[in-house]
């Protein structure tokens, strides 16, 4: 090739804003594929989605935190935050009571009391992450979906509840059981409750409801 011969297809290749330095594939009307333009990068459009606003009608509801969620997601994953959730020990109580997680996060204990600590559970695994004194922390990574009441060997009145879900879609209910759930693809989903006093079959229960891009959902729940 001549020099002019490569100076033109250099001028060629600007003219079509594709770099020079390489040879990125085309699409047969001959444009310039470039993985830095986000058009061509294969990456999904953003999804469509709507919210879920509701009540949860249940006299538990005024007294123990009550979680709202949707279980299950056919086809879709999610990845879990890689900053770590944090639950504190103060005053002898974990703070939250009640924390739902998406699974594979790790959650921080902290101790914010002048005494030692533990943190303990039979669920799941099983785990002891030991003891330990004012202003450290230990980490636990929550694998697998479930519910895990969460001890202290030190101190026997300490309990809370994490609760590692398989969808980032949840909402805990306030006082008066009103919820709102936002962000939430658009579809048909089912919707389930945890609190620490339901019983079985409340908490075996579904409640189907319907999500429309840019639309609020309402639904009433009465286990």
């Amino acid at each position: 090739m001549t020099s002019r011969t490569a100076r033109l297809a250099v001028l060629w290749l600007i003219g079509l804003g594709c770099p020079a330095h390489s040879a990125p594939a085309r699409s047969a009307a001959g444009l310039c594929l470039d993985a830095a333009d986000p058009e061509w990068t294969g990456d999904p459009a953003q999804e469509k989605t709507g919210s879920i606003a509701g009540t949860c009608q249940h006299s538990s509801v005024k007294k123990f935190p009550t979680l709202v969620f949707i279980d299950v997601m056919p086809g879709k994953e999610f990845k879990a935050p890689e900053k770590p959730t944090v639950m504190d020990q103060k005053n002898k109580e974990f703070n939250p009571r009640l924390l739902p997680i998406l699974v594979g996060t790790s959650v921080e204990f902290i101790n914010n009391d002048d005494f030692e600590h533990n943190v303990f559970s039979p669920d799941g695994e099983g785990y002891n992450l030991g003891n330990w004194g004012k202003g450290q922390k230990r980490s636990h990574t929550f694998n697998s979906p479930g519910v895990y009441v969460q001890l202290c060997k030190v101190h026997p009145e300490m309990v809370s509840y994490i609760v590692v879900l398989k969808t980032p879609y949840f909402a805990i209910a306030d006082a008066e059981g009103k919820f709102k759930v936002p962000g939430v693809p658009a579809g048909t989903w089912k919707l389930k409750i945890w609190n620490e006093r339901l019983k079985p079959k409340q908490l075996d229960a579904t409640y189907e409801v319907k999500v429309e891009e840019g639309k609020e959902a309402e639904i009433e729940i009465k286990p």
